[in-house]
């Protein structure tokens, strides 16, 4: 069902999505929104991002789409159980179906006319390449786990973080494993100048990830971002850590008990063996195929050598050369069991995120100033996008959200992750911010 509404200073619209699940972050293209139903639905949907009018719909086979990707004409995502799918973003009709395995824990990604997924098969994981948009298989590579998130395309390459910490380098063309190290990581990794940036889990401190005989899960948990070589793998920085209490499997428990509902809805009163959940309760808390499935963790960004991230539920900018925090800004509230904040989108140099106590705020990048803070009156635990002076959200109530800020600088950041990569949109988060008539300019030249 559709409203207008009034978002603080702004003019937009709310979808009331049917089933009242938690909606993941749409994908925007053009004048189309692209977004699943949540967990346990049977429904992907494509609105008209302007008025929020119903464009088309399209009923999946399986269950639980993902947060989507959008490139070239294509939209491309997955069901929880358990196929991989391309409709045309038109209107929607089918051009790509694969079956993968049970449960898909993690969205695809998508580079150079290929699609990257993760899955199951017979009690192992696996990364697979297809072709776009129907789906042949190109390569497959084995890996310990199911990915956090998504898998990460960059450089040619292919880069997983799985849920038993370990992070993977794949080259993109062959599957061929460049390397691997255990990382403790806890979000999916941002790649930057060839060098890699992923949260990881703390108890202990830096000994803790050098000794074999020391579990790095019995301490309090913390959470940092560590800085490595891309190459190798090889540690540079570690960032100092913050109080992680979301990490831990039994902070929250009542709550987290209780999307055991929705996994039983979908036929999993007990996690599926090939889901590993045991190792993800120890990593990252989480023991359900739905809680670990909307997972996104403290996953960092890299723009313009600053770093920013939400580790501790505190978003942080840090000066890369300096090793130095420029500014952090504190989420107001916490809900036992929840994370305060999304992981931060960040371009033309501006951040946004989404806060579990009901609003979307703006940034400025370079001093940390709140621009905005828009209430949309429920949790927004999905990292919202920005595209054309729109941002978008889907909520845990079961909506979605637009709302024009009236500023084409808001803008850069279309899709979970930022691009269909999921590393953000080289040419919009590798530039400074240009004044508007510029951009406009620049635009108006691309378009015509």
């Amino acid at each position: 069902m559709l409203h207008r509404e009034e978002f603080g200073p702004f003019a937009g619209w709310r979808v009331r999505v049917p089933g009242h699940r938690g909606i993941p972050t749409p994908a925007v293209s053009g004048r189309r929104l692209f977004v699943g139903g949540g967990f346990g639905s049977y429904d992907f949907y494509a609105f008209d991002r302007e008025s929020g009018e119903l464009e088309w719909h399209r009923r999946t086979k399986d269950d639980g789409p993902t947060a989507a990707v959008v490139t070239n004409g294509f939209v491309v995502f997955n069901t929880e159980s358990c196929t991989l799918e391309v409709v045309r973003a038109a209107d929607g009709e089918v051009l790509g179906e694969r079956w993968l395995g049970d449960p898909l824990l993690a969205q695809p990604a998508v580079a150079g006319g290929r699609v990257f997924m993760v899955y199951p098969r017979n009690g192992r994981h696996w990364v697979g390449a297809f072709h776009l948009p129907q789906l042949e298989p190109l390569w497959e590579t084995e890996i310990g786990h199911d990915a956090i998130t998504a898998p990460v395309c960059a450089h040619g390459r292919v880069w997983v973080s799985t849920f038993d910490g370990s992070v993977w380098c794949m080259d993109a063309a062959t599957g061929h494993v460049e390397w691997t190290r255990r990382m403790q990581a806890t979000s999916a990794p941002w790649i930057h100048n060839g060098e890699v940036f992923v949260a990881q889990r703390d108890d202990h401190g830096p000994e803790a990830h050098r000794s074999p005989r020391r579990s790095p899960h019995t301490g309090r948990p913390r959470e940092r971002t560590g800085w490595y070589d891309g190459r190798e793998g090889e540690l540079k920085v570690a960032f100092a850590p913050n109080p992680a209490p979301y990490l831990s499997k039994d902070w929250g428990k009542a709550r987290k008990s209780a999307f055991q509902a929705d996994d039983a809805a979908v036929g999993f009163a007990h996690a599926p063996p090939s889901a590993k959940l045991d190792m993800a309760s120890e990593l990252i808390g989480e023991r359900s195929v739905s809680r670990t499935w909307r997972y996104q963790g403290s996953r960092p960004v890299v723009v313009d050598g600053v770093l920013y991230d939400t580790t501790g539920d505190k978003l942080e900018a840090r000066d890369l050369q300096a090793n130095e925090e420029v500014w952090s800004w504190s989420s107001r509230d916490s809900v036992e069991g929840e994370r305060g904040l999304t992981p931060p989108a960040v371009a033309n140099g501006r951040v946004w995120a989404g806060s579990w106590n009901g609003s979307v705020l703006s940034w400025d990048a370079q001093c940390g100033r709140v621009r905005w803070d828009v209430p949309v009156r429920a949790p927004c635990h999905w990292q919202p996008v920005v595209g054309d002076g729109w941002v978008f959200a889907g909520l845990e109530d079961g909506s979605l959200v637009g709302f024009c800020t009236g500023d084409e600088l808001d803008d850069g950041w279309p899709m979970w992750g930022g691009g269909p990569g999921h590393n953000g949109d080289p040419e919009l988060t590798a530039a400074p911010a240009q004044r508007p008539q510029e951009q406009t300019a620049q635009r108006a030249m691309s378009r015509g």
